[in-house]
């Protein structure tokens, strides 16, 4: 049997606590996605700004287009990160040029690290932290090598050393023609690097602005998949050496050989007078050839990017299809490692899924007096919203529970205002449809100089369409443990995942988003009462029960034979008459006086949690008991509560119970409240995600996650923004 030497397997156990690693690409390498990854030096020492910028994003987008998950690279502020946010992507952007930005290679890493500073990486420290991470395949322009001369000046890049002991595949369009490409191919044979050009036996290594170097390659492959077997193979033996995957730029923008040739002697000959040479030369040579051919180079440098992430992407797909056909690797992996120690409650992920909108918000707040009919000068500002992604935010960004993923199940256009979300959006987006028939979900408000609203439109029909046949599929291959759905998705939606609940068990949600839309409920054809519920909680505000209350009231679901039945075994009356009104605690007084128990109460049987949202009031949460014999059952660390013993029903001992939970801290300083709800919402569902059925738990289980989903509310409230990123340090 195969195994990496102890001290690869120390340094990685080591190296796994001085990087991040996002979310996404967590969850892509834990799950068996196909992931590859990016270097930021050509974001930051190859392009200038804005083209770095829409390059670093389009190569991204590409890869996302060929069913791979994006990993770009690079050093914020001394932090290794795989995986860097779009923010982070624009913040590197902007700092090319400045000289405020490290090219950081294997020399440089600890340098960058210990004096925090910003840092693109190059092929090496890409495929070095690629490797601790667990990805395997990396897509880029052009790879360095041995310089023209190099016998003299022992110029020779240490990408090629990184080749030789760094088992990752690295796909590019060739060495960099202002290189010796033939000493860089022996160098690399030396070293045990496999290198392979895509094309018919014979075909010769390109030579990245061009697709023929004239330099015969070692080997070829003609699809993909034979790519990654090779890639599979050398892991099955636990060889220690990278892949250089050569991809011949395709021959609408490759360069012409004899012009680059040209170009390249003199931009050489001009290095050597001006005694350029290390880690300069490079991009000197680059930024001659760009003049030189009058920014056809830069052009074409960019397309090469976006085809090799592209056969990056499709080599990434078939070795993770190797992988997950049941070919064993030899050895303890790093990636597993990785996996291990980042999943301690067991080797199962469980998923929360939020089915529902998500919208590109945009306010407009005019400066002075509003003039109807005219244009009036003032401030546009654009956000990401939607219930959905709310709620899918909230659980992302308050989740403690490394075996928790969330997905935000959605579906938007193929216009701008898609591409403006998916640019930004702070979650995974391999479950978003795109609808190539309907807009994007947007919302525009425009308000006056005091803040009131004058006039908006909302185009939300989108995620009224989204297909049942993605709804079903995406659910099936996820197997989650919770789903929550907001009430802009259309009554057939809901019924879909009705049916889904009884087929896949998982605990379904229902976030009533507004009391029109509430009224859904109402029209379910599918609906079941106690026992056998469709639904495992509904999180209404004291408004949206009201509109659920008067709606099943007209739809007549509060009839004799379902209905009845159950709530009178509940007994709830009898026990509120046993009991002294005068001795009702505050929380009870004040539900029985606003209506809300009468209404809970009567949608017990339908719904057997309702945890009501009344903002300041706190949470009201009634919940149906099967089991009120049991003294924990009865139990309550509530600020109020309220047990009802009732019949047997069903070979069960009912009963329900009422607890008001205030809000844990009385001062608040009230900035944005539209979110709270969302929030705290998306904070019970990583709750109920991990602990299951919370509502049945011990009463110091149930007091702990109110407080903390309230709380979580509360920093929302306290935050300008519709969700709190302190979300991230919530207790």
């Amino acid at each position: 049997m195969f195994r990496p030497r102890i001290s690869s397997l120390a340094r990685f156990k080591r190296a796994v606590h001085q990087f991040k690693i996002s979310d996404e690409v967590k969850d892509a390498l834990s799950t068996g996605k196909p992931v590859v990854s990016l270097e930021s030096t050509i974001i930051t020492h190859g392009l200038p700004y804005p083209q770095n910028l829409e390059m670093a994003r389009s190569v991204e987008s590409k890869i996302r287009e060929h069913g791979a998950i994006p990993a770009t690279i690079a050093f914020m502020d001394g932090t290794p990160k795989v995986g860097i946010e779009s923010w982070e992507i624009e913040r590197l952007a902007n700092a090319a040029g400045s000289g405020n930005i490290n090219k950081v290679s294997r020399r440089d890493m600890a340098y960058t690290m210990a004096n925090k500073l910003l840092g693109g990486t190059t092929i090496s420290s890409t495929m070095i932290l690629s490797q601790l991470a667990g990805i395997k395949v990396f897509a880029t322009g052009g790879l360095g090598g041995v310089h023209r001369g190099a016998e003299v000046t022992m110029d020779v890049s240490a990408d090629l050393e990184e080749l030789g002991r760094t088992p990752v595949a690295v796909v590019c369009a060739g060495p960099k023609a202002i290189l010796d490409i033939e000493k860089t191919m022996e160098y690399l044979e030396t070293k045990g690097c496999l290198v392979a050009t895509m094309g018919t036996p014979g075909s010769n290594v390109p030579g990245f602005y061009t697709r023929d170097s004239g330099v015969k390659s070692p080997y070829n492959f003609e699809t993909f998949e034979q790519a990654a077997q090779i890639i599979h193979a050398g892991r099955q033996l636990g060889l220690d050496s990278g892949y250089l995957m050569c991809i011949p730029p395709p021959v609408q923008v490759a360069l012409d050989d004899t012009l680059i040739s040209g170009i390249i002697e003199g931009a050489t000959s001009k290095a050597n007078n001006l005694g350029i040479r290390g880690k300069e030369l490079t991009p000197f040579l680059l930024s001659e050839i760009a003049r030189e051919t009058q920014g056809a180079s830069v052009t074409s440098n960019i397309q090469f990017v976006l085809n090799n992430a592209r056969a990056g992407a499709h080599i990434a797909s078939a070795l993770s299809r190797l992988k997950n056909q049941g070919h064993p690797y030899s050895g303890l992996q790093p990636s597993q490692v990785l996996v291990k120690s980042k999943t301690q409650s067991g080797p199962d992920t469980n998923t929360t899924v939020v089915v529902g909108a998500v919208a590109l918000d945009t306010q407009c707040s005019i400066d002075s007096r509003v003039r109807m009919n005219d244009s009036n000068p003032g401030r546009v500002e654009s956000a990401i919203g939607g219930v959905g992604y709310n709620v899918a935010l909230a659980a992302h960004w308050s989740n403690r529970y490394p075996t928790i993923t969330t997905k935000l199940l959605t579906s938007v256009g193929n216009d701008l205002a898609a591409s403006s979300i998916l640019k930004d959006l702070k979650l995974p987006s391999d479950t978003i449809h795109i609808d190539q028939e309907n807009p994007t979900a947007q919302y525009v408000s425009i308000h006056s100089k005091n803040g009131e609203l004058v006039v908006a439109c909302a185009d939300m029909d989108i995620i009224t369409k989204l297909p049942d046949a993605f709804l079903i599929k995406q659910l099936q291959t996820l197997k989650p443990n919770v789903v929550v759905v907001d009430a802009n998705v259309s009554v057939g939606t809901l019924q879909q995942l009705v049916t889904l609940e009884r087929e896949l068990q998982f605990k379904l949600i229902f976030e009533p988003t507004s009391g029109s839309k509430a009224r859904k409920l109402s029209l379910l054809k599918n609906l079941r009462p106690f026992p056998d519920n469709s639904f495992f909680l509904i999180t209404p505000t004291r408004s949206e029960l009201e509109s659920i209350f008067t709606s099943f009231e007209s739809e007549g679901k509060f009839d004799v034979d379902q209905w009845f039945p159950i709530l009178d075994a509940l007994q709830i009356d009898a026990a509120m008459r046993a009991k002294n009104a005068v001795a009702f605690e505050k929380g009870l007084f004040y539900a029985k006086q606003q209506g809300i128990f009468h209404m809970a109460c009567n949608l017990l049987p339908y719904f057997p949690r309702i945890a009501v949202k009344d903002g300041a009031n706190g949470l009201f949460v009634f919940t149906l008991k099967e089991d009120i014999g049991e003294q924990h059952n009865r139990e309550s660390l509530a600020n109020a509560s309220f047990a009802t013993k009732g019949l047997s029903l069903k070979g069960k001992s009912v009963g329900m119970m009422f607890e008001h939970y205030e809000v844990p801290l009385k001062s608040v300083c009230v900035k944005n409240v539209s979110g709270a709800g969302d929030t705290l919402l998306g904070v019970l569902s990583n709750e109920i995600c991990h602990q299951g059925d919370i509502f049945n738990k011990t009463a110091s289980i149930r007091r702990a996650c109110m407080d903390r989903a309230q709380s979580g509310a509360r920093l929302s409230v306290e935050d300008y923004g519709t969700v709190s990123i302190k979300l991230k340090e919530l207790a």
